[in-house]
């Protein structure tokens, strides 16, 4: 089973809503998977489920902090900082 775990909210002034865990089951390549789809309702996540296919990449996940790893965006980061402090 997959779950997504994380999210970003844009606004920090607003109380966070009591999202539920909503599963959803596929097949790929003959075997079964669910992923679940944190949303306020069953139609929520069935929108949510609709706009995956625009989903980006940003890592691996990790064992450790069940999070995805980004190497990508730290590299970035590390190097812009320690350019403006040269």
């Amino acid at each position: 089973m997959t779950s997504i775990l994380a999210s970003r909210s844009h606004s920090h002034d607003a109380p966070t809503p009591q999202y539920r865990p909503y599963r959803f089951t596929y097949c790929f390549n003959g075997t079964e998977w669910s992923v679940d789809i944190p949303a306020l309702s069953l139609s929520e996540a069935k929108e949510r489920v609709k706009v995956l296919g625009f989903a980006r990449y940003e890592g691996e996940v990790s064992a450790n902090h069940g999070r995805a790893e980004r190497t990508e965006r730290r590299t970035g980061a590390w190097f812009r900082k320690a350019m403006r402090s040269a």
